[in-house]
């Protein structure tokens, strides 16, 4: 058989079972929970615009503040120049040809001149003093005296470095030198023979007598460098490269009865490749012979270079700048009674003469002639023949 079902109890039954009333039911009705709402995705942080890499074209903003990271601009600028240095060097000597290690040099300036113009304006900005010079700007510092004077240049170099700001005032000529460089000029080598080396200019550093004087075109655009000093012109002239034009010790002796006369080149009536003067026609000059036998300072112009490779200085027309700072050079040199000395160098002398420096924007000033320095024993005797480039004794 099968198995009998349990019966069920229905409510009526229990109801009467228990005497009870009829039970009342709650029922809650049955409510389709509401679905919700999709939760929307988060939205994603707005991403930062990436930060443009800097473009040479672009004017650095001229708000920089002073002393902002100057430690950090003169580890920079030093690491530019040492790479700069290490490779000139090595070109130079793999090569063996100083013109193409220059010409290297030049290249690779011009690739790594937006890092070496920024480093060194923010340099600047934290040694130098401002000033305004009509439609341009100038920043200018001069070398400081160090405690012992006896000491090489090496070793006032490191006391130099420090002093307050020594470190940055070095590390902005490594850097100046570097934006200098140009085919017929390589100013990345030491002066002497300091290490340190920190390029051709740093020895400025511990002359109190030397002012570096770098123009900036608006709003902050490095145009030039001009580094000057003041000097008797005897000593001036024997301190120029290879001992000067006149022998070792010249400047030393008695004027007594020297003559000294100024062999001008690039004249129409000249001779040879550099139109030189004819010797017979050069004459004795009073005003030189007076300034050989005094010690009144004339102003020397040691350096006077570009701050951007040619492409750059066409490019950003820093052209008007150059030449204004040599004009204003040699103007305020002409009110005061003062004559200017430099010296043209290069494998070319003859073409920046022609170039650069006898062109109407100079030659208007009035009073500036090229040439080679003559002297003799007395009125009487001959012209003595020039000293020739590393000859100490004419």
């Amino acid at each position: 058989m099968g198995k009998r079902s349990r019966p069920v109890a229905s409510p009526a039954r229990a109801r009467r079972a228990a005497g009870k009333g009829p039970a009342k039911l709650a029922l809650k009705p049955k409510v389709k929970p509401a679905r919700a709402a999709p939760r929307a995705a988060p939205r994603a942080a707005p991403r930062a615009a990436p930060r443009a890499a800097p473009r040479a074209d672009r004017a650095l903003p001229g708000g920089l503040r002073a002393g902002r990271g100057r430690g950090l601009a003169a580890r920079k600028a030093l690491q530019l120049f040492q790479e700069l240095y290490g490779e000139y060097i090595k070109e130079m000597e793999e090569s063996q040809d100083a013109a193409a290690a220059r010409r290297g040099c030049e290249a690779r300036m011009g690739r790594r001149y937006v890092e070496l113009h920024a480093t060194a304006l923010e340099l600047l900005r934290t040694v130098a003093e401002p000033q305004k010079c009509g439609g341009y700007s100038a920043l200018s510092f001069r070398g400081a005296a160090v405690a012992d004077r006896r000491r090489n240049l090496q070793a006032r170099l490191a006391l130099a470095r420090q002093q307050a700001s020594g470190q940055q005032r070095e590390a902005l000529c490594a850097v100046l030198a570097a934006l200098c460089c140009r085919l017929q000029k390589n100013w990345l080598s030491a002066y002497d023979d300091e290490v340190p080396v920190r390029g051709y200019f740093a020895h400025g550093l511990v002359d109190p007598n030397c002012r570096f004087r770098v123009a900036v075109k608006s709003p902050s655009r490095l145009a030039s460098l001009l580094v000057t000093s003041e000097l008797p012109l005897a000593r001036a002239l024997a301190a120029m490269d290879h001992g000067g034009p006149f022998p070792e010790g010249h400047e030393k002796e008695p004027v007594g009865r020297r003559q000294y006369g100024l062999q001008r080149v690039c004249v129409e009536t000249g001779y040879g490749e550099e139109q030189k003067e004819r010797l017979c026609d050069v004459q004795p000059e009073a005003e030189l012979r007076a300034l050989m036998e005094s010690q009144a300072p004339v102003e020397v112009l040691e350096v006077y270079c570009a701050l951007a490779p040619k492409e750059r200085v066409a490019r950003h027309r820093l052209g008007p700048v150059i030449r204004a700072e040599l004009r204003r050079l040699l103007a305020e040199a002409k009110e005061r009674g003062r004559a200017v000395l430099f010296l043209v160098g290069g494998d070319h002398p003859i073409d920046l003469v022609q170039k650069v420096y006898l062109q109407p924007w100079f030659t208007s000033i009035g009073g500036l002639r090229c040439g080679y320095f003559r002297w003799k024993q007395s009125t009487e005797a001959d012209w003595e023949p020039p000293k020739l480039m590393g000859q100490k004794r004419a």
